[in-house]
């Protein structure tokens, strides 16, 4: 049977929300317990560029997610990599039931980002992980002087171009309207490059290999590109299973918060890309980090 153990605060993701929210709640002497499936950081350590984060110029998202981490470490709060499996609500409290451990707390924030839309295509499950990737960063390097296609017209797409460019030999951008979505600059850092191709009002529709190994792509059931690799960057979506017991209120673009950062279920809070917003930016998932902790402070003061 497994043993629990109690928190004033659970923090379910490690991402920018979720280490400032721990800052802040460790500041005032309340004892937090982050809960991360993965690496500290979140999608940081996938982001290639950082340029819009005031005072941070080092560019690169790792260092970025290691300093957050670090701080944290610093003020001693207590860190475990473990799945949240289910979030009960029991009495005036809540049991956190991961893939090692019951933990309870009497308050919830919930800061765990959102996981890469999948490509839609023939063969993309049969591919993943053997050529179908969904962070550049992380496997680029195994593409150096090959061909390979990057999914999607956005910032994110841009960025994987961008990271590509100097290890690639060809990279086509398949983008599914007339025109890319990307920031302008994020568009000159790639378009200007003699290697990159972009291929308007295109869709994937099967990838073609063997010997477990990406040989092409079809795009829009007929022209077909030798590539090596797929890059897909299309987008995220929320991590519902884990609290469905709650009722949490959401949308289809995640968790309904108000001011506070609260939820629609008692002592539960939601900040970063979890949430319903406008707009996802390391900027704005710190800031609802720091606000969902500060409101958790002011009514445990209370």
């Amino acid at each position: 049977m497994k043993s629990k153990s109690s928190y004033d605060v659970i923090i379910i993701g490690a991402g920018p929300s979720g280490l400032t929210a721990a800052i802040y709640l460790k500041r005032a002497g309340i004892e937090p317990l982050i809960l991360e499936a993965n690496a500290p950081g979140g999608t940081l350590n996938k982001t290639h560029k950082i340029e819009n984060y005031p005072g941070y110029t080092d560019k690169d998202g790792t260092t970025l997610a290691f300093r957050m981490y670090s701080q944290a470490l610093e003020l001693d709060v207590p860190f475990k990599t473990e799945k949240v499996i289910n979030i009960k609500e029991k009495d005036d409290s809540y049991d956190v039931t991961t893939n090692n451990e019951v933990y309870n707390a009497k308050y919830i924030i919930i800061s765990t980002g959102k996981t890469p839309r999948k490509l839609n295509a023939v063969n993309a499950d049969k591919f993943e992980g053997k050529g179908v990737s969904y962070c550049a960063i992380c496997d680029g390097a195994l593409y150096k002087n090959k061909n390979v296609a990057i999914v999607g017209g956005g910032n994110s797409a841009m960025e994987a171009a961008s990271y590509m460019k100097d290890i690639a030999k060809k990279i086509y951008i398949i983008n599914r309207s007339s025109a890319l979505r990307a920031d302008k600059k994020e568009q000159d850092d790639v378009l200007n490059n003699e290697n990159v191709e972009i291929i308007y009002d295109g869709k994937i529709t099967n990838i073609l290999g063997e010997d477990g190994k990406i040989t092409a792509i079809e795009v829009n059931g007929q022209t077909k590109y030798d590539v090596s690799g797929v890059f897909v960057c299309i987008g995220q979506e929320s991590n519902y299973a884990f609290y469905q017991n709650l009722k949490i209120a959401t949308d289809d673009l995640g968790i309904l918060v108000d001011n506070d950062m609260k939820t629609s279920s008692d002592h539960v809070y939601a900040c970063g890309d979890a949430i319903s917003k406008k707009l996802y930016q390391v900027v704005t998932a710190v800031s609802e980090g720091a606000i969902a902790a500060t409101s958790i402070i002011k009514a445990l003061k209370k």
